[in-house]
């Protein structure tokens, strides 16, 4: 497709990660010089009620040069702060007549470039340790979640999204796979089958790692697409917590048949634990899902189910609700040992002041 051309566009790369319990914001701005978030700017017709609750911070972070193919790219870096304690790094190169192929080549290069991540990583914990007072709870996570967006603005020469879909499927396929190779006419066919517009001058198609935008008005979807990244994340970090509680406190489930259970509940601290970790569990969960809702807008909402549905999310929050219920589960069964414990050392305790009285009342006969 030589004779197609990116008039404009954007290459962009999120990066999410867990830093703590909650982030007080208003704590965390002056030590960050940070501004709100633009959020979602209402391009197209959208109730005044679709924005962020409370709206996040954004610090700019600089630009990161990557060498790519003997040239070297400056990718400009922002990092977005969420009040439930994520970090959101996203790396941003525009883009200016260029060829389509050499627009792919350059997208999936960067891609695969495992230095924007590591520069990510460090922007994010750098940020982190000017804000940790702000922090409640501070840690830093292993975990990373990442995402690619493919934007572009205009083609030359003009096409419809219509156009763009039946005379593209094979770029944009391989944009959304990451995938350099000439990919299958199958492959093709399921990769790019259902696509969305609003206008008939865009086009979104999105997939597991990528999505491809094509519109001029593409500031909301991209911002809903860095949420949904933020989002995943978070439900990756609770899977992991949750099992963790669930691994911990499995040996709490076996008898205990100890002489110094009497002075000391066995199941004191697990079951507290439990308790601590259900509550904040569903708590931020809850704040998560309140932080931006799409009610209201059905373009917006088509884009963040659509592309929630090929990231996993549904199998993630699944995931998540199993291993609540199990967590439940575990947490009645030690809670109702815990109260026979105390109902067993009551039991004793009366019966050893009944022994007592009965000593001293033959001692005094």
């Amino acid at each position: 497709m030589s004779d197609i051309r990116v008039a404009s566009g954007h290459l962009f790369f999120f990066y999410a990660y867990d830093v703590g319990f909650e982030i007080a914001l208003e704590e965390a701005r002056p030590r960050c010089e940070a501004t709100d978030s633009p959020g979602i700017a209402g391009l197209r017709p959208a109730p005044a009620h679709l924005q962020y609750r409370p709206m996040p911070l954004t610090v700019s972070a600089g630009a990161v040069p990557v060498p790519v193919s003997g040239k070297t790219y400056r990718l400009d870096a922002t990092v977005k702060i969420f009040d439930f304690g994520a970090l959101s790094v996203t790396l941003t190169l525009p883009i200016e007549d260029l060829p389509l192929d050499e627009y792919t080549e350059i997208a999936l290069s960067l891609a695969s470039e495992s230095g924007l991540e590591k520069f990510a990583r460090e922007t994010a914990q750098r940020l982190f340790e000017r804000i940790r007072p702000a922090v409640s709870r501070p840690r830093f996570a292993d975990l990373v979640e990442e995402y690619c967006v493919w934007h572009v603005g205009g083609f030359s020469p003009g096409l419809s999204g219509t156009e763009a879909h039946a005379r593209l499927p094979q770029e944009i396929a391989r944009l959304l796979t990451l995938e350099r190779g000439e990919l299958s006419e199958a492959a093709v066919t399921d990769i790019v089958r259902i696509p969305m517009r609003y206008f008939d001058n865009d086009l979104f198609l999105a997939e597991w790692n990528a999505s491809f935008v094509y519109d001029p008005k593409f500031q909301d979807t991209v911002e809903v697409l860095e949420f949904l990244n933020v989002q995943v994340l978070e439900l990756r970090f609770f899977d992991h917590l949750l099992h963790e509680a669930i691994e911990g406190v499995s040996e709490e489930l076996r008898p205990h048949r100890r002489l110094f259970r009497i002075l000391h509940d066995p199941y004191e601290v697990p079951v507290r634990k439990l308790s601590g970790i259900r509550t904040d569990v569903s708590l931020i969960r809850e704040r998560i899902y309140n932080t931006l809702k799409l009610v209201g807008d059905a373009y917006l909402a088509r884009v963040y189910e659509e592309t929630r549905r090929k990231v996993g999310a549904e199998k993630h929050e699944g995931t998540v609700r199993d291993q609540l219920t199990t967590l439940t589960d575990i947490y009645t069964v030690l809670n109702n040992q815990a109260q026979a414990a105390r109902a067993e050392t009551l039991e004793l305790i009366i019966i050893l002041l009944i022994a007592i009285e009965i000593v001293m009342g033959l001692l005094r006969w």
